[in-house]
């Protein structure tokens, strides 16, 4: 008797506790308003639960998810999926189905349902760098990395780890891997402890890639696809603000090359830089036997030393065209630089160039000038199809705000992109499917366990990469080599030049 009325009472409880729909309700006709905002959305088909807050008008509500015959109720503005009832949601089918309840006034009214459609995986792990927005100080700069398949996020390295003479810190930059691995990759570390952090096959090195033969250190690197050479560029960033306009930050090279890295010789060598040519963004071909890059052509004033003097002049008339030139990895060699968009003819800079991992497909940046169009509102992502060299402006992606950097997934069919349409001043990571026919659904944000998380944060993600796997390399090793161990030096060698190469 007593078991049967502690059973009648946990009955009651579990009960109590258990979310229903609304069994009388109006059809208010209207799709409900959401941050983020996830309504008819492509995602992969093991990406986190896409937690959301209801931003339409209401004092009750009540989201209703379905796929097949299982159901998951939840109450609240916020939706807080949990992982196990998220999981069988996407083993039930292709679809889920939305429908979201709200009670005004005493009555319950339905919105229009919308559906997440899921589609192939995606690569398990991106990083980025969270960093304040603009031109602020970088001394609360991480190098981080997040598990696309739940909420997990572990830093690779704290700025405040690397012992420097400034006070605010090193700034960490450019990371970068070897075909999506994370046994071969790299960043750079600047200030007091500055060198290029290489991981080769798990081991960690330190290296400075400035000669004497060079104007700096590589800034922005590719790895090549199949032999153990990077390209980089090599340049001087600077800023500078303005008080009117949509972007009162301009980023700008005061010079810029490139050069090529050979891991095995340990040398470094030019690619190209041409007087009055500010070439900068390499990047490989899946097969290794093209760059890509971008370059602007302007004549500016120098001192004595060679150092512009009239640049901030001319900071309108940068304008970056698409080069290619072919490449002979096993030789080493170079052909002769083609170039195949002339942004400048039309007063537009492209940047960022990015392949597909099928070679079908080149994206970049685009805005009315200059190299940084993190800054620039006006900065759209593009895409080239490589066979036909047609060029089309991705509006299913773009917004009204900047887009930025962006990166492919190993497989090709994910796209992730930086872009300011949240508030237009931090960047935020935006994730799309790519279609067959070259198309791209809508993007949709980076889920998070709390979605006022993107509201509340208003430090920046910043260049955001793919993995498959992760660094598993711990930040505390790593600031330990930074500061113990001193830069090792780099040769020089003369470019190889081969012009039968097309």
């Amino acid at each position: 008797m007593k078991h049967t009325f502690y059973t009648s009472v946990l009955i009651s409880i579990l009960t109590a506790c258990t979310v229903h729909a609304p069994q009388q309700y109006e059809q208010s006709g209207a799709a409900p308003e959401l941050f983020p905002d996830y309504r008819n959305i492509t995602v992969p088909s093991n990406i986190a639960p896409l937690n959301f807050k209801i931003t339409s008008p209401g004092e009750r509500f009540i989201t209703v998810f379905t796929c097949g015959d299982y159901s998951v109720t939840l109450k609240g503005m916020k939706t807080d999926m949990p992982s196990r009832k998220w999981d069988r949601l996407k083993s039930c089918g292709n679809t889920i189905k939305v429908e979201v309840f709200a009670r005004k006034s005493g009555k319950w009214s339905s919105h229009s349902p919308f559906s997440i459609t899921l589609a192939e995986p995606i690569d398990r792990y991106i990083s980025y760098r969270i960093i304040p927005p603009g031109y602020q100080s970088y001394q609360q700069l991480t190098l981080n990395q997040r598990d696309l398949t739940s909420f997990k996020e572990k830093i690779i390295l704290c700025n405040s780890l690397v012992q420097s003479a400034n006070t605010t810190g090193s700034c960490i930059n450019c990371h970068h891997y070897r075909n999506y691995r994370t046994d071969n990759m790299q960043f750079h570390v600047r200030e007091g402890k500055a060198g290029t952090i290489l991981v080769l096959d798990g081991e960690i090195h330190k290296i400075n890639l400035k000669t004497d033969s060079t104007r700096s250190a590589g800034v922005y690197p590719a790895w090549h696809p199949t032999h153990d050479y990077i390209a980089y560029s090599n340049n001087q960033t600077r800023q500078a603000f303005f008080l009117y306009g949509n972007n009162r930050i301009q980023g700008f090279d005061t010079f810029s090359d490139l050069v090529l890295y050979d891991i095995k010789s340990n040398t470094v060598s030019i690619i190209e830089n041409a007087p009055d040519e500010f070439e900068c963004y390499p990047t490989w071909s899946p097969d290794g036997r093209t760059l890509f890059y971008v370059s602007a052509h302007i004549i500016l004033k120098t001192d004595s030393d060679g150092r512009p003097t009239d640049i901030l002049d001319h900071l309108q008339d940068f304008h970056y065209n698409l080069y290619m030139k072919p490449f002979d990895p096993e030789t080493g060699t170079w052909g002769t630089s083609r170039k195949i968009i002339d942004a400048q003819a039309s007063n537009t800079s492209i940047t960022l160039p990015r392949v597909s991992p099928d070679g079908k497909y080149l994206m970049f940046a685009m805005g009315s000038h200059g190299v940084l169009h993190l800054y620039n509102k006006d900065a759209d992502l593009y895409l080239m199809n490589l066979t036909n060299g047609k060029v089309r402006n991705l509006h299913e992606i773009n917004s009204d705000e900047a887009e930025s950097y962006h990166s492919w997934s190993s497989n090709g069919k994910w796209l992730i992109f930086s872009t300011r349409r949240d508030n237009g001043v931090v960047t935020r990571p935006y994730i799309a499917y790519m279609n067959d026919d070259g198309t791209f659904t809508k993007p949709f944000a980076l889920p998070q366990k709390d979605p006022d998380y993107s509201i509340k944060f208003m430090n920046a993600f910043n260049v955001p990469e793919f993995m498959i796997e992760p660094v598993r390399i711990n930040q505390h090793k790593f600031a330990r080599y930074i500061n113990r161990h001193s830069s090792e030096p780099v040769g020089f060698r003369a470019k190889k030049e081969n012009p039968s190469l097309r």
